[in-house]
């Protein structure tokens, strides 16, 4: 008896695995806010904000008001492929892209540009992110409504900065015209860390509803900036006009800079963090009837 109460016990755990066992798809949107994020880049530029330079003569002061940023904010989705081999144990692949990234503009009023008071305006945002990010999933087993959280790492497969650096004398210092230097921004190779957490509901046999909170931890380190464009007054055409040996700046941890070398700079992180409310639908790839019955057939078997 207790040999056949065992069997039955391992068919019929054999059985509720069978029938867990699934290739899965999932969509979702969502929105992502600065988690953990930088001021400051490396050159102790804010990304986000404004600093107020003193016009009068005798007073020598700035003020600022600037805010955290991160590049990997704004507005997303998400594709991902999963396999349960179980109720509760699964892995999955996801493919996280930037659909309207948020820019980040740092406006220093004011200042003084190649001996001409002048305002200057940096702007910058990573339009086209896109991470890959494998995790594992761990779910409850419920029969319409399901608890579950994924753990992975954030492999960066793009995540190119574009920043325009706007130049515009005050009036009253001859033309005023903006100056509009855009450059692209290339990162170095970095992984990050990725964790959700969230729930899931039952729609029909092969689609369900998730909603979910989501924390990515990610920061790359600036590795080159190519100058790809010059405007002024809006018409371009004035790249030309610049040397292409003076077109490039590199960064790097280590490096010995001369006076006046600005095209060789220490490197610094870029941040990408950030904390993410999404929603979406996962949908069945493959139902294995076979599987099921030969679940079933195995239990009645075992049961003899």
């Amino acid at each position: 008896m207790k040999k056949a109460f065992l069997l039955l016990i391992c068919g019929t755990t054999f059985y509720n695995s069978a029938i867990a066992q699934e290739f899965y798809g999932r969509l979702g949107l969502g929105y992502a806010l600065p988690q953990a994020g930088q001021t400051m880049d490396g050159t102790a530029t804010p990304y986000s904000g404004n600093a107020i330079n003193s016009t009068v003569a005798t007073v020598n002061y700035t003020s600022y008001n600037i805010s955290k940023a991160s590049f990997s904010s704004g507005f997303r989705g998400a594709f991902g492929v999963g396999y349960m081999f179980n109720s509760h144990i699964g892995v999955e692949g996801a493919l996280d892209m930037t659909l309207a990234a948020k820019k980040y503009t740092f406006t220093d009023y004011n200042v003084v540009v190649n001996k001409v008071p002048s305002n200057v305006d940096i702007t910058q945002s990573a339009p086209n992110t896109a991470l890959f990010i494998p995790s594992l999933v761990l779910q409850t087993d419920g029969a319409v409504v399901n608890l579950y959280t994924r753990i992975g790492i954030a492999i960066p497969l793009n995540t190119r900065i574009l920043q325009d650096q706007i130049f515009t004398n005050l009036p009253g210092t001859g033309a005023v015209q903006p100056i509009d230097y855009t450059y692209n921004i290339k990162n170095q190779f970095a992984l990050g860390f990725s964790a959700a957490a969230g729930i899931k509901y039952t729609i029909n046999s092969r689609m369900k509803f998730w909603g979910e909170i989501g924390f990515l931890s990610l920061a790359v380190y600036a590795k080159q900036a190519d100058l790809t464009a010059v405007s002024v007054s809006g018409q371009g055409g004035y790249l030309s006009q610049i040397d292409p040996s003076q077109r490039t700046i590199t960064y790097s941890a280590n490096f010995t800079s001369t006076t006046n070398d600005y095209l060789h700079q220490p490197t610094y992180a870029q941040p990408f963090s950030n904390c993410a409310l999404s929603a979406g639908v996962c949908f069945a790839l493959k139902n294995d009837d076979s599987r099921r019955h030969r679940g079933k057939n195995d239990v009645i078997s075992r049961r003899r």
